[in-house]
């Protein structure tokens, strides 16, 4: 089995940051006996993710992290879902979730839940056919299986990411 790994964010590439989650899956795929083929670090540009994304379709395994926030680049959910070829729908179970989660953050900043309304709802839209595996902060792990390739989303943050991927020892 071969695997892809992408890891999206601006912060990546412009060297702001340095990619964690890719080197961390890589190791965790080897030692669960997967190939990873390939690390593509890539910016939050719509057509550069949507490309990398493709591109980790053609593999057994694509696993995808970053970019499932709830602000305007975050874009790793409708790009995965234009790159497997499906839909988009609003998983209401997930949204309730986030929505406690995003409640309790406003009342703590001090603000009101309406200033992080839309973001919950696009955090709790998800690819049709997608199943959510966990859900650490208000990124949601997911899991696309096409009959080809299975893509999983985790989220950026290595602390959230390394939570929600399973643990290998």
């Amino acid at each position: 089995m071969r695997a892809a790994i992408v890891a999206s964010g601006s912060e990546l590439v412009r060297g702001d940051r340095n990619d964690r989650n890719g080197p961390f899956l890589a190791s965790s795929l080897l030692r669960l006996g997967v190939d990873p083929a390939r690390i593509t670090v890539v910016g939050d540009d719509p057509r550069d993710l949507e490309a990398a994304l493709r591109e980790g379709f053609g593999h057994d395994l694509l696993v995808a992290s970053g970019g499932l926030g709830p602000t305007h680049d975050d874009r790793t959910v409708e790009l995965l879902a234009a790159a497997a070829g499906v839909g988009l729908r609003t998983d209401e179970e997930l949204v309730a979730q986030i929505e406690e989660i995003s409640r309790r953050v406003a009342a703590r900043l001090n603000r009101p839940y309406a200033d992080f309304e839309h973001g919950v709802r696009k955090q709790g839209t998800i690819p049709d056919g997608a199943l959510v595996v966990g859900l650490v902060g208000t990124a949601p792990a997911l899991v696309l299986d096409t009959g080809e390739t299975v893509a999983v989303t985790l989220p950026g943050p290595p602390r959230e990411l390394q939570a929600l991927w399973p643990p290998v020892r």
